[in-house]
């Protein structure tokens, strides 16, 4: 199997030099050559401004869907400012996240779509670092009370209701929300709720990029709401579970359980 060089796949990226080189050979100020060295394929983030990616996820919500927004509007933000190879990503493929995976109510898009990103950007770091990270972005998403993000011109629904989801899980999370503001699941308020929740996810992880693009150390992980289940159910134990979510968003503990 052939092999290319890194300097190979850097030149033909324009980052040989010292500075990246945009289409049609303009430099730009990106970042540094030893900064891109840390990725082979010249993926290298580049801090942004969150509330710009926030508007943009909104924007593009109805062409994909949650999963597609958030990693649309870092992705495509990045290619309007410095084109390869951003431009060049599949976006398309992420409309599978919609409603947990193909409407299947599993895994949140926005979740989902967050952690591609951090898979995108920190593939060559340690699996440590980036579960670090997955665990801080999924650990806000179940507990934070959400949506944040308010459009300067809304289009769906003029307000949407924040609740605390308690799950990643599309199903729980949009079930739940239902609940609290009464509105039916097929209704454009929840529409509008899932679109403004892709846009705090998208903030939410551009924020997290940013702060890692400045640091080297693996970022603090909130305390998980599995974690005192697994004193039980982990390897010391039980060892029959395997989980960081929160185990009360889908069992139903009896009142002698720990």
């Amino acid at each position: 199997m052939s092999t290319v060089s890194r300097r190979t796949v850097l030149t033909s990226l324009g980052w040989v030099g010292g500075t990246a080189m945009g289409v049609g050979g303009n430099p730009m100020q990106m970042t540094s050559l030893s900064s891109a060295m840390a990725s082979p394929l010249g993926w290298v983030y580049v801090p942004l401004d969150a509330r710009e990616v926030g508007d943009r996820a909104y924007r593009i919500y109805p062409e994909g869907g949650c999963m597609y927004a958030v990693v649309g509007s870092v992705v495509g933000t990045l290619a309007d400012r410095f084109g390869s190879p951003f431009d060049g990503f599949p976006i398309a493929m992420m409309r599978f996240g919609e409603g947990g995976v193909g409407g299947y109510g599993s895994l949140c898009g926005v979740v989902n779509g967050a952690c591609a990103l951090i898979g995108l950007f920190h593939s060559e770091r340690p699996k440590e670092e980036r579960a670090a990270m997955i665990s801080d972005l999924a650990g806000w998403y179940e507990s934070s009370v959400l949506p944040e993000f308010k459009p300067g011109e809304p289009e769906w629904a003029d307000e949407a209701i924040p609740c605390v989801s308690g799950s990643v899980l599309c199903h729980i999370s949009t079930t739940r929300w239902c609940r609290e503001s009464g509105c039916p699941i097929d209704s454009l308020d929840r529409k509008e709720r899932c679109r403004r929740l892709a846009a705090d996810g998208a903030m939410k992880v551009a924020r997290m990029l940013n702060h890692e693009s400045q640091r080297s150390e693996i970022l603090a992980v909130r305390q998980s709401n599995g974690s005192s289940c697994m004193e039980c159910h982990g390897p010391d134990d039980m060892s029959n579970a395997r989980v960081k979510m929160d185990c009360a968003a889908c069992h139903d503990l009896s009142d002698g359980h720990p």
